[in-house]
């Protein structure tokens, strides 16, 4: 019998080392000495002719927040500016639901699924009806986190406001020492809005995050976030063919720890080159990216970590279509692995993609061991580097 087919794709890779014996990650349970006894002997001990152990940070993560869109359905209010998104009737809604989680089981399976390409610890959780959040499946616009440091944003539209629920706030609470809560700005007399990493697309290595300016992107309050999380901040206007603003800065770039995926005909010239000056000076290979190809959410794809701790790329099937190969060729010298699956009908009708579905949870340390190789490990008691 014939195996049946992964629902997502991943491309042929060159052999890659062997998965390490120790997993890096530390149990909780263990007192404190007990894990630096463990953390020596991964390592190595530091003596005074040693150089320290790094602490450093990293681009992406091997954990994700995901929400399963099972009370998904059209946003009417998010419509106004998000030209993406397509209507759907209300005898639709629920052929278009199955679709949808069928589509969503399939990212998930492709990052969680301890047998395949990835093994990413996924943390998932559902909505109801009760809920009113029909664009809930998008959990990066509200919150974002990085080591010790939560950061909650505030929405343009009042029924998203709505996916910051008691227990999703609670759950992601305990894994902060640091609240940056910037939802205050949703009820002054003259609003603002920065929709979390849709609107704010992130060089961690470099502390840089660049925006597009949009209705939900407001530049003065993203250089306030700047100053409070020690990021520079470069912002810019990005238009569609019909010279509307982005709505979100993460349709039209992504950033990885080698690579960036920039739509170059978004921007003018004096914004293609003050992005792309950033971008090289901090080190990345730009991808230039056609107006077509962001149509495609060619764009809208996300670095993460898979089990050797190595940065892959994740987009969606009609992405990965868009892209011609000698594309491919530059992403594929940077990345270890591209992968790919179908979420045509979440891009139709909610107007996002992979990394829209994505929200990165950074609650660890990220280490440097002798050999150069980052390693990703939990060590209790110790305070980590932003």
């Amino acid at each position: 019998r014939v195996p049946p087919r992964a629902p997502y794709q991943m491309e042929p890779r060159k052999a890659s080392p062997a998965k390490d014996g120790p997993s890096g990650f530390m149990s909780e349970e263990r007192v404190d000495d007990e894990i630096m006894k463990e953390e020596k002997a991964f390592f190595g001990a530091v003596r005074p002719d040693e150089p320290p152990i790094e602490y450093v940070p990293v681009q992406s993560t091997d954990q994700v927040l995901l929400i399963s869109p099972t009370a998904f359905g059209y946003n009417p209010e998010a419509a106004k500016d998000n030209r993406f998104m397509h209507a759907v009737d209300e005898g639709e809604l629920e052929s278009v639901r199955r679709k949808v989680m069928r589509e969503h089981e399939n990212l998930v399976d492709l990052l969680g699924n301890q047998k395949g390409p990835l093994q990413m610890t996924v943390h998932l959780f559902d909505h109801k009806e009760s809920h009113g959040t029909p664009d809930a499946v998008f959990p990066n616009n509200w919150f974002s986190t990085a080591p010790d440091v939560l950061n909650f944003y505030p929405m343009k539209n009042e029924n998203r406001r709505k996916e910051r629920r008691k227990d999703l706030v609670t759950y992601l609470d305990r894994m902060s020492k640091c609240t940056i809560d910037l939802t205050y700005q949703e009820e002054t007399d003259l609003p603002r809005f920065l929709e979390g990493t849709g609107s704010l697309v992130l060089d961690r290595v470099n502390r840089v995050a660049y925006v597009a300016i949009s209705e939900r992107s407001d530049k003065g309050l993203a250089e306030h976030w700047g100053k409070l999380n020690k990021y520079e901040v470069v912002s810019f206007d990005a238009k569609d063919r019909n010279g509307f603003p982005i709505y979100h800065t993460n349709v039209m770039m992504s950033i990885g720890t080698e690579a960036a995926l920039v739509c170059k005909d978004s921007l003018s010239t004096e914004d293609w080159e003050k992005v792309s000056s950033s971008l090289t000076n901090t080190g990345r290979v730009i991808v230039e990216i056609t107006m077509e190809q962001m149509e495609c959410f060619a764009c809208n794809c996300l670095e993460v970590r898979n089990w050797k701790f190595f940065p892959s790329l994740v987009m969606s099937t009609r992405a990965y279509r868009s892209l011609r190969e000698d594309q491919l060729e530059v992403l594929r010298e940077h990345f270890d692995g591209i992968y790919h699956v179908d979420l045509t009908t979440i891009e139709d009708v909610g107007g996002g993609s992979v990394r829209c579905c994505i929200a990165e949870l950074f609650d660890g340390f990220h280490i440097v061991d002798k050999q150069g190789v980052v390693r990703d490990i939990e060590i209790k008691g110790l305070k980590s580097v932003m």
